[in-house]
């Protein structure tokens, strides 16, 4: 009932439409109940009364009774194909604006194949429940109650005989309907491991044959697929046995029913056409019974895909909005981390432990170290895709959950190692963070990013589709495209992690060059593992195990003779007797 209760809201804007499909359906009930009444004076009239006319009156009868029930058919069954499909577009939209609002965290967790799923699978086995349930149920119901009336009408001592059905077949539907449905969750569970394995193979592929894992990786997605059709040959175990079931059920009552009615005809007590129709009467209602058992293990996957899909729209963004938050105008006192820690979801080890610095306007500050050392972290916590498990971050002497996040990050820049693209044009590309940029505005950002040149040699310049992922570039070019994304914004602090670390020497400095044309009259924080990048920096901090060790100038740090000299001779960059010797700031 919790799970009808969540879909309600997505019914209601559709209640008219809904109740035109069940007049349909009470139509169609009816129709079917009119039938019952057609078979009793045509046997009477052809074996009794023998009276022509009024045959030809039932036979015409007949055609025009079906006919109608062609038309309010064709009506209920359109009208729940558009019910199915625009509540499922309601929920697939929801589902798509809700994953854009969690926070990272939730990424952090969560598989992307696992999600996938549920957009796709899940929502799939969704709509099928609210185009054949719906439809079903309340057909077949008024079907029931309707011939039912008609076989209580034609003798209510039979009837009663019939009725006993009716409990059997409700306990046959509970024990089937809880091996159904979890048999249906555990599947759907697994079809979504089943796609992060896919995605994973997919966007791993290179790897995958460089070092000859086709074999292990099939073998592990058979071992997936195999537990899927164990559970889905359980599914299929209790929807194979249901119907059976059901007709051995019905067998039994129509015996019984045979046995009675032949001894009433017999007897005189009543005529052929008055057992016949009530035959027609409890065939019309044992097809509906046996649509209902069969049709329980579409609810019970619906249900399940619905729990699933209504479990990601449960979720909470963990990085919350204060009401009434300040807008970020650009920096003008500074940024400062005050014994900021910070432990990713579900690791124990801390990735930031008491950090503190200061960082000026107009200054280019850098954070060097070894891999896992926290540097990134401290970039998307200056972001806000995480909030520090300790301590603050103040921005203009105001706590960063103070701004409001749309705002601040139009104030930030951010380049990072691994560049993305999407499926779209070089302009589309380009002015995520500005969708209403002028053609100077694009020319500028291209030209500082040093991507001007490449880009007007493309076949439709601007307006060149660039792919999945923009692979058809070279990765110096994706570079310079996402330098050209983040100087359109024109923010006044520029996060640039790792920006030059999956490049070639030659694309490095060229794209390097086009970095540090963005750094006058911007904040800049450099987040670098090849440290010779980080020349003209006016400060670097040198992190290790999510600790500050070392700061300084670049030369300063190599004259320490510390952590940051080690990594610097370590990379073989410059001769290690420079390490000691004096050089200019």
């Amino acid at each position: 009932m919790e799970t009808f209760q969540r879909l309600r809201p997505y019914l209601r804007p559709h209640r008219v439409r809904l109740a035109q499909a069940c007049l349909a359906m009470l139509g169609v009930a009816g129709l079917n109940g009119a039938m019952v009444f057609l078979v009793k004076p045509a046997i009477d009239i052809m074996f009794q009364q023998k009276d022509a006319a009024m045959l030809m009156d039932v036979v015409l009868a007949i055609p025009i009774v079906l006919g109608l029930k062609m038309v309010v058919t064709y009506i209920q069954s359109y009208l729940m194909s558009y019910l199915g499909q625009k509540i499922t577009q309601k929920i697939r939209e929801d589902l798509f604006q809700h994953l854009h609002r969690l926070s990272m965290d939730f990424y952090w967790k969560s598989k992307s194949g696992e999600v996938l799923s549920r957009l796709t699978n899940d929502l799939t086995r969704l709509q099928d429940g609210l185009h054949f349930v719906p439809l079903y149920l309340v057909r077949d119901t008024f079907t029931v109650l309707v011939v039912l009336g008609a076989m209580f009408y034609i003798h209510w001592r039979f009837a009663l005989t019939a009725l006993i059905a009716v409990p059997l077949s409700g306990i046959v539907l509970a024990v089937l309907g809880r091996k159904l449905r979890a048999a249906s969750r555990r599947s759907q569970e697994i079809m979504g491991e089943i796609y992060h394995r896919f995605q994973e193979s997919l966007q791993g592929m290179l790897v995958v044959k460089a070092f000859n894992y086709e074999h292990g990786a099939i073998a592990r997605f058979q071992e997936e697929n195999d537990s899927l059709s164990q559970q889905m040959m359980r599914y299929f175990r209790a929807t194979a046995l249901s119907g059976p079931l059901m007709e051995f059920l019905g067998s039994l009552i129509m015996a019984a029913i045979v046995y009675q009615g032949g001894k009433e005809v017999v007897g005189g007590r009543m005529t052929p056409g008055d057992f016949f129709a009530f035959l027609t009467a409890f065939f019309a209602a044992y097809a509906p019974i046996k649509n209902l058992s069969q049709l329980n293990a579409t609810l019970q996957m619906a249900l399940s895909a619905a729990d699933r899909i209504f479990a990601i729209l449960d979720e909470k963004p963990t990085v919350q909005e204060k009401p009434g938050a300040a807008l970020f105008g650009g920096l003008k006192k500074g940024i400062v981390f005050e014994n900021v820690s910070f432990r990713y979801p579900g690791r124990e080890a801390l990735a930031l432990k008491n950090v503190s610095f200061e960082i000026r306007p107009g200054e280019v500050f850098a954070f060097a170290g070894p891999s896992g050392s926290g540097k990134t972290t401290l970039a998307h916590l200056l972001l806000r895709l995480f909030d520090p498990s300790e301590g603050r971050i103040l921005v203009d002497g105001r706590d960063l959950r103070e701004y409001s996040m749309a705002s601040l990050r139009q104030g930030i820049g951010l380049v990072t190692q691994d560049t993305v693209l999407f499926n779209d044009t070089v302009k589309g590309n380009i002015i995520l963070g500005k969708p209403d940029a002028g053609q100077d505005e694009l020319v500028a950002a291209l030209r500082v990013a040093d991507a001007e040149s490449f880009v007007s040699r493309m076949p439709q310049g601007l307006f060149t589709p660039l792919g999945d992922r923009g692979l058809q570039l070279s990765g110096g070019q994706r570079q310079r495209l996402a330098i050209a994304r983040a100087v359109l914004k024109n923010p006044t602090v520029m996060i640039l992690d790792e920006a030059t670390s999956n490049l070639d020497s030659a694309s490095e400095r060229s794209v390097q060059e086009a970095l540090e044309r963005i750094f006058p009259g911007r904040t800049v924080l450099m987040i670098a593992h090849r440290l010779s990048t980080l020349k003209s920096a006016d400060r670097v901090f040198v992190l290790h195990q999510g600790e500050i060790k070392e700061s300084g100038s670049h030369q300063e740090l190599l004259r320490l003779g510390g952590l940051y000299a080690a990594l610097y001779q370590f990379q073989e960059l410059q001769p290690s007797a420079e390490a000691a010797a004096p050089g200019p700031r």
